[in-house]
């Protein structure tokens, strides 16, 4: 993979200097792909009348199947979202649940979830079950395990799981835990934040009830474009989480317009998605998981630490090594430091009552960037920036 690497990196909108070990956060966007951004948007300010009304509705369609065919699904069980919290807020709002139904979720869940979750317990006085997962629990088995145990002795309603966990960052067996759920009448709902253009997404194999995942991050979009797919049968119970002009019009016209906004963002959906076919959606993920893999445990090298999961199966292009001191308020100001002296930024979190970091690689990092970050934040860390 030789046009990968250094190579590549100049043709990505990067700040010149900064050595970015944290794709997954916000993720980087390719030259051409912002070009014609800027031209979209251009062309919706030039004439928004043009483009709202006459333009927008055709384009909506040909961005969902292009999404569709990217991620095996039907084009009509595709819609058009901004974020995941605006997708996973319309579908847990819209299905109906009461003080008679229990949601079903993993200590590791997005904020994001969890804090949409609290509002159903509060609001609606939904029950919920958080399975907690500490470092002896990362495994697959260990992992389905505790999954079936809550639904085969509690009435779950929904369960809700990631596809690749954020905080620390792990790659869970959803299609086993799909069908888990089917077994046992659960409705599921996996959060593919993290799924588009760094996995394989296959909707038809996996067969969620729902699934959302960004096109912004791994898909090489700029921030803002997500889909959410759900099943035929929910299309008709489903609303947009915003109500607005076309509420009751069909869910494809709620998601397509829920309110003023910028209308020519969800183009570059088709953009981020033509970058990934120039170069192999396979090709792409190969190079990011063993750069990850590497670039991660050699961080832990330097550090003389370890990583949070050995297994390789368990991750994709993020990886967690624990950081070299207990304190996590002198870790943060650490974080801080380095960026500030050395223009590398490295992710931050407590899990398990231990300070760790997590590394992502993509398509325009070496193995440099890694020894560079872990170098930089050892010397701030003892003192010697």
């Amino acid at each position: 993979m030789d046009t990968f690497g250094l190579k590549i990196k100049e043709d990505f909108v990067i700040e010149n200097g900064f050595v970015c070990v944290n794709h997954s956060s916000f993720g980087f966007v390719p030259k051409e792909v912002f070009s014609q951004r800027i031209e979209h948007y251009t062309k919706f300010l030039q004439n928004p009348d043009r483009f709202v009304k006459l333009d927008y509705p055709k384009y909506t369609a040909e961005i969902r199947k292009t999404a569709a065919e990217f991620l095996n699904a039907d084009f009509n069980q595709c819609m058009l979202a901004s974020n995941s919290a605006d997708a996973f807020n319309s579908i847990i709002k819209n299905l109906g649940l009461t003080e008679n139904d229990t949601i079903l979720y993993f200590s590791i869940a997005y904020p994001m979830v969890q804090n949409t979750i609290k509002f159903m317990t509060t609001n609606y006085n939904v029950k919920e079950i958080k399975i907690e997962l500490k470092r002896q629990h990362l495994d697959k088995q260990t992992i389905l395990s505790l999954f079936e145990e809550q639904l085969k002795t509690q009435k779950i309603t929904v369960a809700v799981f990631d596809n690749i966990t954020a905080l620390p960052s792990l790659k869970m067996p959803i299609k086993e835990l799909i069908l888990l759920c089917k077994q046992y009448n659960a409705i599921n709902i996996v959060d593919a934040a993290h799924g588009s253009g760094i996995t394989a997404l296959d909707i038809k194999d996996l067969d969620p009830d729902f699934l959302f995942t960004n096109f912004n991050k791994w898909a090489f979009c700029p921030s803002g474009i997500n889909i959410l797919y759900l099943k035929e049968q929910y299309l008709d119970k489903i609303h947009h989480n915003t109500i607005s002009i076309h509420y009751g019009k069909g869910l494809a016209k709620e998601f397509e317009y829920s309110g003023t906004k910028d209308f020519s963002l969800p183009l570059s959906l088709i953009d981020g998605v033509n970058f990934i076919k120039k170069y192999g959606l396979n090709q792409i993920i190969q190079y990011s998981l063993d750069l990850a893999w590497e670039g991660a445990n050699l961080v832990a090298q330097i550090w003389q630490t370890e990583l949070l999961v050995n297994d390789k199966s368990m991750h994709s292009a993020m990886v967690n090594v624990r950081i070299p001191h207990e304190d996590q308020n002198y870790c943060r100001e650490c974080q801080k430091k380095c960026y500030e002296k050395y223009n590398v930024f490295l992710v931050v979190f407590q899990y398990d009552q231990l300070n760790w970091t997590r590394l992502s690689a993509s398509l325009y990092n070496t193995i440099a960037d890694y020894e560079y970050a872990a170098k930089s934040y050892l010397k701030v860390l003892k003192g010697e920036e």
